[in-house]
């Protein structure tokens, strides 16, 4: 089955064109990418990658693409294999990748279990697997055409069972309901961001708010069943804000944030959300420490967090995409054992 493009948050997956030699062989040529691929040759030269090319013509095999440039590739024909240009290593762009290639095996109702593994002493790719739910099945001998010797290499694999569990969110309050993020959420959440009141107390959403921009939006906002997810508030089964937790890129710092339509304020629903999601969680992730900021201009944000138990602990300035200039915030941090109970 040939490979449908693909579009993440900062992303787009397609198939190789045969233009695209040049670029691949840039990319793959790096002896820190080659020598963790079995297939890879190395040195790896143009006339390589456009046999690679014709060989996977049809496959599932995706290039992925930044900004108009090639920094990786993907495959899922038997199993899940993905490299990433040595530039491109440490943004979270291989989980990424990974994110929407796993969704795209599993969205076949006949697809089996997905295999996949990686080097022994390849820490890094351990760690993408991981995160999307690979568990580890033993381990074999292979060999390693760059290395021009046999390594060994765990074998890993992800069941359907465990894709479905990290692809759904839910969680019950005296009033509300909190689940994942969906596509059929855009509208709801288009007219609720899209506001002045609301998208000039965000950090990064514009207004107006494009369909394309909130698309990538939810897609980097989706479940995967581990940190960097916002799920969707709803009441009486209609959606009326969101509330997420993140890990700072490149930090250990773990931040939560949240938004509700103005026109449910006043009614204490920022708060039951607030406290009932960080009690599961911090639990749930193991986390110790949340920080949170708020504009100044948006006191009422304040009120809610020192209502779960966040400290105020500095000032701070900000910007948001929604309004000119730097502005003043306050930086919250709550530790696990002052967080309020439900």
């Amino acid at each position: 089955m040939p490979s449908a493009a693909l579009e993440t948050a900062r992303l787009v997956l397609r198939a190789p064109v045969s233009t695209d030699a040049p670029g691949l062989a840039e990319a793959i040529g790096n002896y820190d990418v080659a020598r963790w691929l079995g297939r890879v040759p190395y040195p790896y030269g143009v006339a390589d990658a456009q046999r690679f090319i014709a060989e996977v013509a049809g496959s599932r095999t995706w290039l992925v693409i930044e900004d108009g440039a090639l920094i990786g590739g993907l495959s899922a024909e038997d199993e899940l294999g993905y490299w990433l240009a040595r530039p491109a290593w440490g943004r979270g762009l291989a989980t990424e990748a990974c994110d929407a290639v796993v969704d795209a095996w599993f969205a076949d109702p006949a697809a089996g279990d997905l295999p996949s593994g990686h080097y022994e002493g390849n820490a890094r790719s351990a760690r993408v697997l991981i995160k999307q739910g690979f568990r580890y099945t033993g381990r074999r001998v292979v060999a390693a055409k760059a290395l021009s010797q046999d390594v060994t290499s765990w074998s890993m694999g992800l069941t359907r069972t465990e894709w479905q569990a990290r692809r759904s969110y839910a969680l019950a309050t005296p009033r509300l309901t909190l689940r994942e993020l969906r596509d059929g959420d855009l509208p709801a959440l288009m007219a609720i961001a899209g506001q002045e009141s609301v998208a000039r107390m965000m950090f990064n959403i514009t207004r107006p708010w494009p369909e394309p921009a909130a698309r990538r939006w939810l897609a980097a906002a989706r479940f995967r069943g581990r940190l960097g997810f916002r799920a969707a508030i709803c009441r009486r089964g209609r959606l009326i804000g969101t509330i997420g937790i993140a890990r700072v890129p490149g930090r250990s710092t773990v931040t939560c944030m949240y938004f509700l339509d103005p026109a449910r304020s006043g009614q204490g629903y920022a708060k039951e959300a607030l406290v009932h999601f960080l009690n599961d969680t911090m639990a749930q992730f193991h986390v110790e420490t949340v920080w949170a900021d708020h504009f100044d201009d948006n006191p009422a944000s304040g009120a809610v967090l020192r209502h779960a138990g966040f400290a105020p602990q500095r000032a701070g300035s900000g910007v948001s995409a929604a309004r000119e200039g730097e502005h003043p915030t306050t930086i919250y941090r709550l530790n696990r054992d002052d967080l309020r109970r439900p």
